[in-house]
């Protein structure tokens, strides 16, 4: 009998302490920023205390490798679902889709054809999230999806409108932890980061280090904001970004080449590939031979991509994709200046177009200057410790795991225990 009762000593003590552990994860807090365009190297650039303090006390990459495209809302949602673009459906910034008409750049939730986003899956698990300035925030449809949205993903044509934007941004987020466990446990930011600096005025131009410093000033506030907290310890702050960025110096005039070739396909392109549509599938492979023979860029056909490209055989994707070697770019015409556009149809095939554009991104993952940074701090976190290379579609489980809930239904990405404890 004492033997007995003292085995159900100890099973008592054993399930209060397992019911212990599972309040305190019910209770924890997850914080994730992404700030836009930001790379390992531009660290290197301004003091950077913040980012410093989380590399000690926490656990970071410079190695996070992006979805291809490699731009900025393809990663975004990429990042926010957890899942590949062939699942999710955002397969680039411009894209056509046969029922919807032309994607650009658009936030609106009911672009997916899958997946879920981080804060849809928290708030149907009864965990209540805050999306600010964050992908599918809002649903045409459904209005929005979390318990406190902000603006959509946005950032101003000039520098000092982006820093306006990404401060209102983080004045929220620092407003709602300071509401502490009423407030909301999992809070997704954007921030407009390095990205403009960058593309438009190099990076080696005077504006990028005070950018970077911005930046981490940002993530400072945020730290500030935690730590004032009662349950600052229940905490965990991840900091990310969509992707890299490196240098270029000429855009390829792909309305120009098709012209020339005699191609009936309509581009559709953004960053560093072009996505090419053809009424009659006939004339693919004509067109995919006739492009094989330039050196600037490769060729993908849909029904034969690459392992790295996670696109699908969908309509969304063109039949081919033009994807730019370095130190190549392909822009739409309608996104140049109006009295450069006849270039278009008239101009040379390869532009000299540093005047205009000094850095981009969108190579395949593994291109020198595409990977971005993973900081992570706080609650369930490996201290002092660099992590090596990081899938942005990883990201969406490691914080559900961390906030105590399911990842989305499906997701393809899976839990990342180099950040964790």
């Amino acid at each position: 009998m004492r033997r007995l009762a003292r085995r159900g000593v100890v099973l008592s003590a054993l399930i209060a302490a397992l019911l212990s552990a599972s309040a305190a994860r019910s209770e924890s807090t997850v914080v994730l920023l992404l700030f836009d365009g930001f790379s390992g190297p531009m660290t290197e650039l301004a003091d950077t205390p913040a980012l410093d303090r989380m590399r000690r006390e926490g656990t970071w990459s410079h190695g996070l490798v992006p979805a291809f495209p490699s731009i900025s809302l393809i990663n975004g949602v990429t990042v926010s679902t957890g899942c590949w673009p062939e699942h999710h459906g955002i397969v680039t910034n411009l894209f056509l889709d046969p029922e919807r008409g032309r994607y650009d750049h658009d936030s609106d939730a009911d672009w997916l054809i899958g997946c879920e986003h981080l804060h849809q899956a928290a708030e149907r698990q009864g965990v209540r999230a805050a999306a600010i300035g964050w992908y599918g925030a809002y649903s045409g449809s459904r209005g929005p999806l979390a318990s406190w949205v902000g603006e959509e993903v946005h950032c101003g044509p000039r520098l000092e409108d982006s820093a306006r934007d990404d401060a209102r941004r983080s004045e929220r987020i620092a407003e709602l932890l300071a509401r502490g466990p009423g407030g909301p446990r999992l809070i997704l930011g954007y921030f407009c980061g390095p990205d403009g600096a960058a593309h438009f005025r190099g990076l080696d131009g005077n504006e990028l280090p005070g950018e970077v410093a911005r930046a981490d000033g940002i993530v400072g506030r945020i730290l500030e904001a935690i730590e004032a907290r009662p349950d600052a310890g229940e905490v965990t702050l991840l900091v990310t970004t969509d992707h890299g960025m490196r240098e270029i110096s000429h855009l390829v005039n792909i309305r120009r080449i098709l012209r020339s070739e005699g191609i009936p396909a309509r581009p559709v392109s953004s960053g560093t590939t072009s996505f090419l549509y053809f009424e009659d599938g006939a004339d693919v492979d004509a067109a995919a031979d006739a492009l094989a023979r330039y050196d600037e860029f490769d060729v993908l056909r849909r029904d034969a991509l690459p392992d790295y490209a996670h696109l699908g055989t969908g309509p969304r994707v063109g039949q081919l994709v033009v994807s730019a070697k370095p130190p190549y770019f392909i822009e739409d015409t309608e996104m140049w200046p109006s009295y450069l556009r006849w270039l278009g149809d008239y101009g040379p095939k390869f532009i000299w177009a540093r005047f205009s554009l000094r850095a981009t991104h969108g190579y395949p993952p593994d291109v020198e200057g595409m990977d971005g940074i993973v900081y992570a701090w706080g609650r369930g976190v490996a201290k002092g410790k660099r992590a090596g290379r990081i899938r942005n579609v990883d990201l969406h489980p490691t914080a559900a795991h961390l906030l105590g809930i399911e990842p989305g239904a499906p997701v393809d990405g899976s839990l990342n225990r180099d950040l964790l404890k």
